[in-house]
């Protein structure tokens, strides 16, 4: 299949990149083409099954980097909305799901901030569902609650004021939007530090 071969083919180019003998102008000629590849339109549908399935840090990372890229292009963020439901159904199992005890911190942290811009590119109208979703993980005790609580912090940050991200024209109705929902935030994540309080003290006094 092409794109297995394409991928097969970005991940040598990582990792030769990464590896400390290769001479210097070899890597600056795959990095100028990785650049070019992260950059291209349409790269995205080639890196889904890498987010969903490999375990190789460099190549997650990239994947993601791709995703990111996309999000940032208005031509991308007009369109492709099957695309952009498969990406955010890859990035929540990423994250909430069983392969999240196995994934490299990078792709951890990169997934995060990945879904928070995902969710700026397109709530509430592709998913009006995901911020209460997230508000139910944030109060329910377990493995996913920080996992919750760093999503919606990322977001918070990325619709801080003065953080273009080239999505300006999407950012003030959405600020509005996420700023309605901040009573519940803070309500739930102070209902869950509670709970985890109560837990760790186990009574006394």
């Amino acid at each position: 299949m092409a794109d297995a071969n394409l991928v097969a083919e970005v991940s040598s180019a990582l990792h030769e990149v990464l590896a400390p003998t290769t001479p210097p102008e070899r890597r600056q000629a795959l990095q100028q083409a990785l650049q070019q590849e992260r950059s291209r339109a349409g790269a995205g549908a080639c890196y889904l099954a890498v987010l969903a399935e490999s375990s190789d840090e460099a190549l997650l990372w990239f994947a993601l980097a791709v995703h990111e890229a996309a999000l940032l292009r208005a031509a991308d963020t007009s369109g492709g909305t099957a695309e952009r439901q498969q990406l955010r159904a890859v990035l929540l199992g990423m994250l909430f799901g069983p392969r999240y005890e196995t994934l490299p911190p990078s792709a951890r942290g990169k997934a995060v901030s990945l879904l928070a811009r995902l969710v700026v590119a397109t709530w509430p109208a592709e998913d009006p569902t995901l911020l209460p979703s997230l508000l139910e993980l944030l109060a329910a005790p377990g493995a996913a609650r920080p996992r919750a609580a760093a999503v919606l912090a990322a977001l918070a940050d990325e619709l801080a004021p003065g953080r273009q991200r080239g999505l300006a024209a999407h950012q003030a109705a959405l600020q509005q939007a996420f700023a309605a929902t901040l009573p519940s935030v803070f309500g739930t994540l102070a209902a869950a530090l509670r709970a985890e309080a109560a837990a760790g003290g186990g009574g006394g006094g």
